[in-house]
C-alpha cells in the first residue's frame, strides 16, 4: 500500500468540512442515535434475509443440492475475509488521501458501498446456474465488508463518553433487532399472500436489498467523525518511513500484518473475540438450518418458520432494557443471563420436536411459539453484548500504543468472524448432505433427520457453553473503563507512571495483558506507531 503524498500543504483541522469541526463540540442525543442505528438495518437484516430464505430458495428454486447452496454462502463468506482485512487497514489510513480528508476516513466507505449492494441481486432469481449466484453472493458480502467495518467503529469517532456510546450502540442494536425481525414478518407475509413460490422469494430478496441501499445512505447523512488532530494529520500525510517502489509495498504490508497480529495480544480482546465468535457463529448454524428443522422435525411449513421469526418484533420494545442490564450487571452478569437463557430454550425446542406427535396442536403450537420467543430474546443478547462491548477494546489498546486503531479491531472482528461463519456454514452443508439430507424431498430419513436435530439443537448448546465459560472470566466493564479511561487522562496530563496506585495498575494489566510500565509508550512521530500501526509489547 505504498503511497506518495502530493506536495500540497498538510490540512489542519479548521481546514476540513465544517460537519467534521462541528463533531468535536456534539453531544450524543437519541437522535444521533437514530441516524446513526438505522444503517444496521441493513446490517441486522443482510443475515436474517439470506440466513432464514436463501439456502431454501437455492435448493428449491435455484436447482442447487444442500451442499451447494451453502457452499455459495461459506466458501464466498470466508473468500470476502479478505476484504476485511484490507478495508480496516485502509479506513485507519484513508486521511492519506484527499478522499478521506473530504468524506472522512469512515463515511466514505458508506457512501461507495451503498449502490454496491444492488449486485446482490442476482442471488434472489431462479433458474440461474451456481457460479452465477456464488459470484453474485460474493458481491454481496464483500460490500457488507466495505459497509460494515467502516460502520462498527462510528460510535468511538463520534463520542468518547460511556454514555454517548452506550446511547449508539443501544439504538444500533434496536434497529438491527428491529430489522431482524421485520425480514421474516414480511416475508412471511408474502408468502401467505402471494403464494410459495419463486417469484415471492424474488420480490422478498429484491425488495430489501432496496431497502438496505436507502438506510445505508441515510446513516451516512447523519453520522460525523471526530476531527482529528494535528499530529494525526502530519503522520499521515507523511512520506512513507521506507520511500517508494516494491520495498515501500512490502515494508507496508509487513506493516498491516503486524498490526492486525498485535490486536490479538490485548488480553480484553482475546476474550471478547473468542466469545464473540462463539456466539454468533452457533448462531448462524442455528438460522440457517431453522426452516429445514421446522419442516421436517417440528412438521410445519416454511411460512409458519417464518411467522415464529417474525416474533423477534417483541424483543425489539426490549433493547433499552437490554442496555440497562449491560449498564446495571456488567458484561459476566449479563453473558449469563444470555447464554443460560439460550441453552434453556434449545433444549425446549428439542422436547418440542419429541412431543409434536402426540400433543394435540392446540397445545404444542403455544408452546411452540413462548418457547421460540424466549429463544429470540436471549439470542438477541448473543448479538447485542459483545457489540455494547466492543467501542471500549481500542480504549484498552490506546493504553498500550497510544493510537486509535477502532478500523483495525472493528476489521480483525469482521475477518474472523466471516471465516468462522463461512466455515461453520459450508460444514453444515456437508455434514446433513454426508447423512443424507434432501431438502426436495416431503420426508427425511431417519439418519438425515437426526443430523438435523443435532445440528439445530446440540451443536449450539455445546458452543453457547464454551462462550460461557470464556465469559466468566471477562474483566471489562464500566468500572474497570472507568479506571482505565481516568488513568490515561492522567497520563495524557503529563502525570507520572510511577505515581500510579496499586489498584490502577492492576486493572490495566488485567484488561491489556501487558506490564503496567510497557504501557503508554512515549511517541516518536517517525515510527509505525505514530502512524497508528505500533505493536502490543
Amino acid at each position: 500500500m505504498a503511497h506518495t503524498p502530493s506536495a500540497e500543504p498538510t490540512p489542519s483541522p479548521q481546514h476540513l468540512p465544517s460537519t467534521r469541526k462541528a463533531a468535536a463540540r456534539r453531544r450524543i442525543t437519541i437522535w444521533n442515535g437514530i441516524g446513526f442505528g438505522v444503517g444496521d438495518i441493513f446490517g441486522g437484516g443482510a443475515g436474517a434475509l439470506t440466513g432464514t430464505y436463501l439456502t431454501l430458495f437455492l435448493t428449491t428454486y435455484g436447482g442447487l443440492q444442500i451442499a451447494e447452496a451453502t457452499s455459495v454462502q461459506g466458501v464466498s463468506t470466508v473468500i470476502s475475509a479478505v476484504t476485511a482485512i484490507v478495508i480496516g487497514a485502509v479506513s485507519d489510513r484513508f486521511l492519506r488521501y484527499k478522499a478521506g480528508r473530504r468524506f472522512g476516513r469512515r463515511r466514505f466507505f458508506l457512501l461507495l458501498g451503498a449502490p454496491l449492494l444492488l449486485l446482490g441481486i442476482a442471488m434472489w432469481l431462479p433458474g440461474l446456474n451456481y457460479w452465477v449466484y456464488f459470484f453474485s453472493f460474493l458481491a454481496w458480502i464483500i460490500t457488507l465488508q466495505i459497509i460494515m467495518i467502516p460502520y462498527a467503529t462510528l460510535p468511538s469517532e463520534m463520542a468518547t463518553d460511556f454514555t454517548g456510546r452506550t446511547i449508539l450502540s443501544t439504538t444500533r442494536m434496536f434497529f438491527s433487532g428491529l430489522s431482524g425481525a421485520l425480514v421474516p414478518a414480511v416475508g412471511g407475509a408474502l408468502l401467505a399472500l402471494l403464494g410459495q413460490n419463486g417469484s415471492t422469494y424474488t420480490i422478498i430478496g429484491v425488495g430489501f436489498v432496496i431497502v438496505f441501499m436507502i438506510c445505508v445512505l441515510v446513516t451516512y447523512r447523519f453520522t460525523w467523525e471526530r476531527v482529528p488532530s494535528e499530529e494525526e494529520l502530519a503522520a499521515a500525510t507523511a512520506p512513507p518511513a521506507a520511500g517508494g517502489g516494491l520495498r515501500a509495498a512490502l515494508h507496508s504490508t509487513g506493516e498491516i500484518i503486524v498490526a492486525y497480529a498485535s490486536t490479538l495480544r490485548v488480553r480484553a480482546f482475546q476474550r471478547h473475540l473468542a466469545i464473540y465468535l462463539l456466539g454468533v457463529s452457533f448462531a448462524d448454524v442455528f438460522a440457517n438450518v431453522f426452516v429445514f428443522f421446522v419442516i421436517f422435525a417440528w412438521n410445519r411449513d416454511a411460512a409458519f418458520a417464518s411467522l415464529l421469526l417474525s416474533f423477534a418484533i417483541l424483543t425489539v420494545p426490549l433493547t433499552p432494557v437490554q442496555g440497562w442490564l449491560f449498564a446495571r450487571l456488567g458484561t459476566r452478569g449479563l453473558y449469563t443471563i444470555t447464554f443460560g437463557g439460550c441453552i434453556a430454550t434449545l433444549i425446549g425446542m428439542f422436547a418440542l420436536a419429541g412431543g409434536v406427535q402426540n400433543m394435540d396442536a392446540g397445545v404444542w403450537v403455544p408452546l411452540a411459539i413462548v418457547v421460540f420467543c424466549l429463544w429470540l430474546f436471549f439470542k438477541s443478547l448473543v448479538f447485542f453484548t459483545p457489540w455494547q462491548v466492543f467501542p471500549f477494546i481500542p480504549d484498552v489498546d490506546e493504553m498500550i500504543t497510544r493510537r486509535r486503531r477502532e478500523g483495525i479491531f472493528a476489521s480483525m472482528m469482521r475477518f474472523l468472524r466471516t471465516m468462522t461463519q463461512g466455515i461453520s456454514i459450508t460444514l453444515v452443508g456437508i455434514y446433513l448432505s454426508a447423512n443424507g439430507f434432501d431438502a426436495t424431498r416431503e420426508s427425511q430419513t431417519p439418519e438425515a433427520l437426526n443430523a438435523l436435530v443435532s445440528v439445530e439443537i446440540w451443536w449450539v448448546v455445546g458452543g453457547f457453553i464454551l462462550a460461557w465459560i470464556i465469559a466468566a472470566g471477562f474483566a471489562l466493564n464500566k468500572k474497570s473503563h472507568t479506571i482505565l479511561i481516568t488513568e490515561m487522562e492522567r497520563l495524557r496530563a503529563g502525570g507520572s507512571k510511577s505515581e500510579v496506585n496499586t489498584a490502577t495498575r492492576k486493572v490495566v494489566e488485567s484488561l491489556t495483558g501487558v506490564k503496567y510500565d510497557k504501557c503508554w509508550p512515549a511517541l516518536d512521530l517517525a515510527s509505525p506507531a505514530a502512524r497508528g500501526e505500533q505493536t502490543a509489547s
